[in-house]
């Protein structure tokens, strides 16, 4: 069904960088368009010397409500875009609802756009990224390597840019990341692929419970064509049982030999249009084997490889990106490549171009042999779950371990095994620090980053690893996971005197 916004009138509800996005895309359009924000601190921009349009001017000091709305505000109103920071529980919502408003999100009007397109312009060609952790990561790695294969292809959604913008653009693919927030609002968005990378306690303090979450997330495989999916996981699958059944079938035909049991359940997963990864050994997809190295190399000398079908892709050893979650990453990326044609072994070549996102288990100093990683992204237990598992392997010495902010509801308890394990001392800071103090006996809790930064440096000895990895989100006391990696780099820049020292140094770790 064709869907023109001209046919419609609309509020946006939240002005954060998706409602203006949207504003934005719908002045362009030349829909009717208002919009309520919902912080007291709000403020119009209105100033002429501004760097936005005379329009979003004009709107921005027309057109936007920041008080209590009433039932009359809904009069002519038929569809409330909402920004995903904004819960679908809130009083305005449930307003629009009872003014038999449509309630639903961005990435919605992106899906009922992309279907109404015309021959002379295609709709373009959607693959969607979620999980507890890694999804930035494999979206940009997936955008990498496709755009190194010739594909044209863009990056949207909860990657940064509004996926919108991407509806706009030249691209023949978008390569969207999606968060649960964005998922709880889409019901049309169609796929070639999706994948739903893993699953861990995160966002509780919106979605109530982890079941809750997890049917937001598996949203994503609604109008998918196709899935990838990490067989060891849990909760990742797109129905229960899937892949399960598919195996079930495979061993079901009593095969004469391993092989042919092997090609039937293989067949068996192509039929459901999934494709498998995983750090284990396999024929079906894409899994971890060891292989001789060379014909230099003594008879006992092995190297593990990713391989696709049984057939080695490359070398753990040759992958810059540390670390056995980024090698779950790439297998998730490489499997989405293929669902768009690209073959695994073409788009393996191109591994060694791809540069990580900032924030994610990035190398930020190193002084005296004691190296300082930020991995300020890891605004849930899973992220930092992950950093402490890939990074241990490759340390000498001590991990010291700086985190803390707001928990979002999680059980920071179930963190406690991990550094047990892993961790010799954490330094514990913000709104939620006492959870740390009272699941590991080695923590210490800091009034600032800057306390925590000092106190792991007295305490580090050559060898050792101060990391950065908070498992909780930072808005409790700063801007964002971004602005709390900045905040960090610069106190251990400030503390070591490394101001003359270049910042193209740093080299990603993971």
């Amino acid at each position: 069904m064709s869907y023109n916004v001209r046919e419609h009138s609309y509020v946006v509800g939240g002005l954060g960088v998706t409602g203006l996005a949207c504003v934005r895309f719908l002045l362009q359009k030349q829909a009717t368009v208002k919009a309520f924000d919902t912080r007291a601190n709000f403020t119009l921009v209105t100033d002429p010397d501004s760097d936005i349009d005379t329009d979003m001017q004009a709107f921005m000091a027309e057109k936007v409500t920041c008080t209590a709305l009433s039932e009359d505000y809904f009069d002519g109103v038929d569809t409330l875009v909402l920004s995903p920071g904004l819960a679908l529980n809130i009083e305005q919502v449930a307003l629009a609802q009872k003014c038999g408003v449509e309630v639903f999100g961005d990435v919605e009007l992106f899906a009922r756009l992309n279907a109404s397109t015309s021959d002379a312009t295609p709709a373009k060609r959607v693959v969607g990224i979620t999980g507890s952790n890694g999804k930035t990561t494999v979206t940009l790695l997936v955008n990498h390597l496709l755009k190194s294969c010739g594909v044209k292809s863009i990056e949207a959604g909860n990657v940064g840019r509004p996926v919108l913008e991407a509806l706009q653009s030249d691209a023949d693919v978008v390569v969207m990341e999606l968060s649960s927030f964005q998922l709880e609002t889409t019901s049309s968005l169609e796929l070639e692929a999706a994948t739903v990378l893993n699953i861990s306690d995160d966002h509780l303090d919106r979605h109530g419970t982890l079941e809750a979450y997890i049917d937001a997330k598996h949203r994503i495989f609604d109008n998918a064509k196709s899935a990838v999916v990490w067989r060891d996981g849990e909760f990742v699958a797109p129905y229960e049982q899937l892949i399960a059944d598919a195996k079930g079938n495979a061993a079901s035909n009593a095969a004469s030999d391993g092989e042919s049991n092997a090609a039937s359940n293989e067949e068996s997963l192509a039929s459901k249009n999934i494709v498998e990864y995983g750090l284990g050994e396999s024929t079906t997809g894409f899994a971890i084997a060891s292989f001789d190295r060379d014909d230099s190399a003594r008879d006992d000398e092995q190297s593990l490889y990713i391989t696709f079908k049984g057939e080695k892709l490359i070398a753990l050893s040759d992958i810059h990106l540390a670390g056995m979650h980024n090698v779950l990453n790439i297998m998730a990326a490489l499997g989405i490549c293929l669902q768009l044609g690209v073959s695994p072994a073409l788009a393996v070549k191109h591994l060694h171009s791809f540069k990580a996102a900032p924030h994610r288990c990035v190398e930020i100093a190193r002084v005296n042999d004691i190296r300082y990683i930020d991995d300020s992204k890891a605004t849930n237990i899973g992220a930092t779950v992950a950093a402490l598992e890939g990074l241990a392997p490759t340390i000498q010495g001590k991990l010291i371990l700086i985190a803390g902010g707001d928990a979002k509801g999680a059980d920071i308890a179930s963190l406690s095994p991990y550094l047990t394990k892993y961790v010799s001392h954490v330094f514990a800071l913000g709104k939620d620090a006492h959870l740390f103090e009272k699941s590991f006996a080695h923590t210490t809790r800091v009034a600032t980053m800057k306390d925590a930064v000092k106190a792991a440096t007295r305490l580090a000895a050559p060898g050792d690893v101060v990391l950065l990895s908070p498992a909780c989100a930072s808005l409790d006391m700063f801007k964002n996971y971004m602005h709390r990696g900045d905040v960090f780099k610069q106190d251990v820049h400030d503390l070591l005197n490394l101001h003359s020292q270049s910042d193209d140094a740093v080299e990603a770790t993971s």
